[in-house]
């Protein structure tokens, strides 16, 4: 086990698990079709900007969409129901990495969890048979409150009977997961699969879980901050 690190948590959409079609491909190509040309990276500040990922808001978060993807007005409810579509007939997939994750930091004999904003995530969790794999499964269903809230996180840590400063947070949103964990004490740790949330200097940036092997282990005494 490593000698700083008790428990790594992690977010669960973007980060373990991704959905086809992709939010973000689906509103670059329906964008497009309504004559709005976009770079993911603009998408994917669409996204923030509307307030993806916020604790209970999807329903406003998809009315605000459109709006922050430059849409037409005359279009936007076009694009609401095509995206509403796409949420029904979404597939759920662990991405590559994470099993291999997981049997990695169980053999350095540390603790997993999953913070999520997602409530659906602990059926989905069930689904993609890794809930063995975990050791609390929290959503702003759990304790009241979502992500960035601090006390989503440690409440998570009271639960697993850690201290903040002795775990690590893996999120893809850096106002959701960066911020929100970082105040509550964690270390937090931005996942960035798709390449379009480059982050200023003094924040821990990974493409990919397996990135997370250059620092977790022999890191004793050494913040990651």
């Amino acid at each position: 086990m490593s000698n700083s690190w008790e428990a790594i948590l992690f977010d669960w959409d973007d980060t373990l698990c991704g959905a086809e079609p992709h939010r973000y491909t689906f509103a670059q190509h329906a964008a497009a079709d309504f004559g709005v040309n976009l770079t993911m990276a603009e998408v994917y500040d669409a996204f923030a900007l509307a307030g993806d990922s916020a604790a209970g808001a999807w329903g406003p978060f998809i009315e605000r969409l459109p709006a922050a993807l430059g849409i037409p007005v005359s279009c936007q409810t076009e694009f609401v129901e095509r995206y509403r579509h796409r949420d029904l007939i979404k597939a759920f997939h662990l991405f590559d990495d994470v099993i291999a994750t997981f049997d990695w930091l169980a053999g350095l004999g540390l603790r997993v969890g999953i913070i999520s904003n997602n409530d659906e995530a602990v059926d989905r969790v069930r689904e993609l048979n890794i809930e063995s794999r975990v050791e609390i499964i929290v959503s702003p269903a759990t304790f009241g409150v979502g992500k960035p809230d601090p006390r989503i996180f440690t409440e998570s840590m009271a639960l697993m009977r850690v201290n903040s400063t002795r775990a690590i947070y893996v999120g893809d949103s850096f106002d959701n997961d960066i911020v929100g964990s970082r105040a509550a004490g964690l270390t937090p740790v931005l996942i960035d699969r798709f390449g379009v949330n480059p982050r200023p200097a003094g924040y821990l940036r990974v493409t990919q879980l397996a990135e997370l092997a250059s620092f977790v282990p022999g890191t004793a005494g050494a913040p990651l901050r």
